[in-house]
């Protein structure tokens, strides 16, 4: 994701595209793996019904991905403002639909991590010595 905030969509397309790719192809992936994860560790860490619903978020983002990717490859130009009447109007539209589904999906992913971690305590203690 800093790849894609640091280089500029119209001036970098190549590194922004590369960067989305990227983060949307490893965040998918980091989804399925911790849904398979939260399976195994049921149910000392987590419910049956929130491991069902870690994946449904998974498969949703996973089945988004794919037509977000080969819409994204088919546009031919890239630019902010566009007009219903363009030739890749329409990829520019399912590719913008998919990537915020997508995006979302990883918003309500990671908010089923809540109720895991409220069982979670941290203790810190330090210690200082006069010895430098």
């Amino acid at each position: 994701m800093g790849i894609v905030a640091n280089f500029q969509e119209l001036a970098v397309p190549v590194v922004h595209d590369g960067g989305a790719l990227l983060a949307f192809v490893c965040g998918v992936v980091y989804t399925l793996l911790q849904s398979i994860i939260s399976y195994k560790s049921c149910p000392q860490w987590n419910s049956l019904t929130t491991c069902h619903v870690r994946m449904a978020i998974s498969a949703v983002s996973c089945a988004a991905v794919v037509p977000m990717i080969a819409c994204a490859s088919l546009i031919s130009i890239t630019k902010l403002e566009w007009n219903p009447k363009e030739k890749d109007y329409i990829y520019h539209v399912v590719s913008a639909i998919c990537e915020w589904t997508v995006a979302f999906g990883f918003i309500f992913y990671f908010l089923t991590f809540i109720q895991d971690f409220q069982s979670v305590t941290l203790r810190i203690s330090t210690e200082i010595n006069d010895d430098f």
